[in-house]
């Protein structure tokens, strides 16, 4: 199970290299500019706000008939088909129409494959998330690496394409999974909404909002980090470079994460994640050259990559089991909804009506307001 579950989070981050890290050069060799390549994935970002909380109600409903695997198989099978449609090179409307399931099945599936791991650790099944997002960092590592060197953008989408089908085979095959059976009157309180959650537990309001502020200029940095190693010198291949690094810094995380929870708590430890994030976004702002850039990414050691391996663990804490899957579906709204999308389209404007340094100087100033608040919740986690 473990080993299978594993499998399943390297797969779709080696896909994610694809639609991730770098959609950015693939959609400026197909003649759109930053301003429209901002509009886009904001498009992407955003509809998942709106449809992951939609797809966590319904999978509250009608968990006894529908297994996780099946709706994560339907997002990969028409993630496949909006591939084949962006391949055709369609003008800005139609391709924000590709956008906008990108959005709702692409990006939104990332959230169900996480709440998985929080369902089977709560049926007593043994799943090391953190082991398994280390290793999902691996993927995306290599896979960055080896797209960077060896992958024309002209054929990165054909790439993307090949590496959807190992995720369905592999989703397909783990054990199937409907979601938790809780007594009448746990059920009832599970029906929840999420603003009503959000009321019930402060620190999670307050996580989510850090959250969103840190992700927006997280997104603002990353999805035109190309652009700033270009800025130097650089090009796709020094890029992909210093992704590998980037993702690489994240498996030490996954092994460092435990012992620095028991050390710290997972409260500190989320601020400790934030506050190396912004720092790294701090000094990508001030770097002078490519071998500072590049060595300024292995800081995502301990920023995302603590949130990466972390963010399922404090949920975990501080909310019921009951609520995992519509929480986990709040935290993957923020990151990838609000946060990525909010951050690519003011990521997008800035870069095309000022200049590359102005943007990563905006990014940084969310991020350390991020901190902040996350910092005002420290009276509601006394005992993490």
């Amino acid at each position: 199970m473990n080993v299978q579950y594993v499998l399943i989070q390297c797969s779709y981050y080696a896909v994610c290299t694809c639609f991730v890290a770098y959609m950015v050069p693939v959609l400026q060799k197909q003649g759109f500019s930053n301003s429209e390549i901002g509009m886009l994935l904001g498009i992407r970002a955003l509809l998942s706000v709106i449809f992951q909380p939609l797809f966590a109600n319904f999978m509250d409903k009608y968990n006894k008939k529908i297994s996780f695997n099946l709706l994560i198989a339907v997002m990969i099978i028409v993630s496949m088909l909006m591939t084949v449609a962006q391949l055709m090179n369609p003008g800005f409307l139609w391709m924000s129409v590709i956008f906008v399931f990108y959005g709702i099945f692409s990006f939104g599936m990332i959230s169900f494959i996480d709440a998985m791991s929080t369902l089977y650790f709560h049926m007593g099944r043994k799943i090391n998330y953190p082991a398994a997002r280390g290793f999902g960092s691996l993927s995306y590592a290599v896979s960055a690496l080896l797209v960077g060197l060896l992958v024309e953008p002209a054929t990165i989408l054909i790439l993307q394409l090949v590496l959807f089908v190992p995720l369905l085979i592999l989703i397909l095959n783990i054990d199937t999974l409907k979601g938790i059976e809780h007594p009448t009157d746990e059920a009832d309180q599970g029906n929840l909404s999420f603003f009503e959650l959000m009321k019930k537990f402060p620190l999670f309001k307050i996580f989510l909002i850090t959250i969103i502020l840190c992700f927006i200029g997280k997104e603002m940095t990353s999805n035109f980090l190309i652009d700033v190693y270009t800025s130097l010198g650089g090009s796709s291949k020094t890029y992909g470079v210093g992704m590998f690094i980037l993702a690489m810094s994240e498996v030490p995380a996954a092994i460092l994460f435990i012992k620095l929870t028991n050390k710290l708590g997972i409260y500190r430890l989320m601020i400790l994640s934030f506050s190396f994030a912004t720092l790294r976004v701090l000094l990508i702002l001030l770097a002078p050259n490519l071998f500072v850039l590049n060595a300024v990414q292995a800081l995502q050691m301990l920023g995302h990559g603590l949130f990466w391996a972390g963010n399922v663990q404090f949920i975990r804490t501080i909310l019921p089991a009951k609520y995992a899957v519509k929480a986990q579906a709040a935290v993957g709204v923020c990151y990838l909804g609000v946060g990525s999308g909010v951050g690519s389209i003011i990521g997008g404007f800035i870069l095309e009506n000022t200049s590359l340094t102005f943007m990563l100087l905006v990014s940084f100033i969310l991020s350390v307001l991020g901190i902040i608040v996350l910092y005002s919740g420290k009276k509601y986690a006394k005992d993490l």
